[in-house]
């Protein structure tokens, strides 16, 4: 004979505070920077966000170093300007971008996170523009804060700019530079973790895109037959061309393009990484 036992544990409503949306985006948000950054994970999360931004840091000190230990005049001839610092950073940001994103946004798709969060006031733009903005914000520590160091340091070592007038005006630069690199690869990231689930299998394609499209435009630009405008196609060069260009200064590959054309290649690669998102994430079925 088998016998029922009910337990009437008892049912109390939640009488915390209650946020709307912007609480939600928030705390999505804060979480996303936690995830990227490996904070408050075991330690091997930590390695890749850390090594990139250290690798980003890495030859700042560099520059320091000989900025202090050779007089400044031929000081000025050896270390980097700030605009070509940018393109320095290249390869830490392409990394930071093709292990963090996925991390941020294949994750939650495969392991239903993302159906919880729509239960809550988020929608997929929001989502979206929450995960964007943590990542965003992780991708500044790759481009913007190592240059405001070099901008530091070289003030520091007396190779850097004079008057406060000055220095607000090259500080505003770094800024306005930084973000706008920043939301690039932003975009792009968000764009390769939004084709697979798999956390791996987008470091890697996100890692082959930027890695090819330097490859093969170089190659078609060097052709004698071809255009230098094929020189456009390096996603991993373009933070140092459009540093030039928000700089005023020259270009540091031997290429013959125009300035617009940097921007517009900025624009292009942009905007096609922000709709393949968008898309994407309007086909992605919610399981509650």
């Amino acid at each position: 004979m088998t016998t029922t036992e009910i337990y009437d544990r008892g049912y109390r409503a939640y009488t915390g505070p209650r946020g709307g949306l912007g609480t939600s985006m928030l705390s999505v948000f804060k979480a996303s920077v936690q995830r990227a950054l490996g904070l408050r994970r075991k330690f091997r999360y930590k390695i890749v966000p850390l090594a990139t931004i250290f690798i980003a840091y890495v030859p700042a000190l560099g520059f320091m170093t000989v900025a202090v230990l050779i007089p400044g005049d031929i000081a000025r001839e050896v270390v980097a300007d700030y605009a070509s610092y940018f393109g320095v950073v290249g390869i830490a940001i392409t990394l930071f971008t093709a292990f963090v994103a996925p991390e941020l946004l294949s994750s939650d798709r495969r392991t239903g996170m993302f159906g919880l969060y729509m239960a809550s006031p988020l929608q997929r733009p929001q989502y979206l523009a929450a995960k964007g903005g943590a990542l965003l914000f992780c991708l500044s520590l790759v481009t913007m804060f190592p240059v405001f160091f070099l901008l530091i340091g070289y003030w520091a070592a007396g190779i850097g700019p004079e008057g406060v007038g000055t220095i607000l005006g090259l500080a505003g630069r770094i800024l306005v530079t930084g973000v706008l690199i920043a939301l690039l690869f932003t975009l792009i990231g968000m764009a390769g973790a939004s084709l697979t689930k798999r956390a791996g299998f987008a470091s890697a394609g996100i890692a082959m895109v930027l890695i090819a499209s330097g490859v093969v435009s170089e190659t078609l630009a060097s052709m004698d037959t071809l255009s230098d405008h094929f020189a456009l196609g390096n996603i991993i060069a373009l933070p140092g061309d459009f540093a030039a260009v928000i700089f005023g200064e020259e270009f540091e590959r031997p290429f013959d393009v125009e300035r617009w054309q940097v921007v517009a290649a900025y624009l292009v690669v942009a905007g096609v990484s922000a709709a393949i998102t968008a898309v994407s994430y309007s086909r992605v079925e919610v399981t509650k």
